[in-house]
């Protein structure tokens, strides 16, 4: 069963809730890619996706507990941090699982390519890979804490902070 966003888990700041609930979307939606067919491009998109909406998200909270001079900023970093260096690893495994890493370097020499090797690539391209819940769980894994630990954990303590503002600052 996929996430779902409630009340409980607002912290009286509208841009905040209003990237957690699409954050949430965006994991529900890879869940989702794990039960559709050649679901590879879906799970690829979704992740770069996600990786990059985290980062700008965690762009937007540092900057508001800046401005409301949050105490635990430095530590709130650290935790945005690691989250990051977690899901670029997961990234480049899966990049690695799927054989993109690989294709993208060859595309990147494009010098001139020999009939061997054109035949290889292509041979390669033809190769169906499919994304596993196995190859996933750790990115869920990963994600699910995040959401529980992170979101609803650490995120919860700017809410004492946010509530004595407009729920419109940035």
């Amino acid at each position: 069963m996929g996430l779902v966003w409630r009340e409980q888990m607002s912290v009286a700041n509208n841009l905040i809730d209003s990237e957690h609930k699409y954050l949430i979307d965006q994991i529900n939606a890879l869940e989702t890619a794990l039960n559709t067919k050649e679901n590879h491009d879906i799970v690829e998109e979704t992740l770069d996706h996600l990786v990059s909406y985290t980062k700008t998200h965690f762009d937007h909270e540092e900057t508001i507990q800046r401005k409301i001079r949050y105490p635990q900023l430095d530590e709130h970093k650290l935790e945005h941090k690691q989250i990051m260096r977690n899901l670029y690893a997961i990234k480049n495994e899966l990049d690695s699982i799927l054989g993109t890493d690989q294709r993208d370097r060859e595309s990147d020499n494009n010098d001139e390519v020999t009939d061997s090797e054109l035949n290889m690539i292509l041979a390669d391209e033809e190769v169906e890979h499919s994304v596993t819940k196995q190859d996933l769980e750790p990115l869920i894994a990963l994600i699910r804490s995040w959401i529980i630990d992170h979101v609803i954990g650490s995120d919860m303590k700017l809410k004492a902070y946010l509530i004595k503002r407009p729920v419109d600052f940035v």
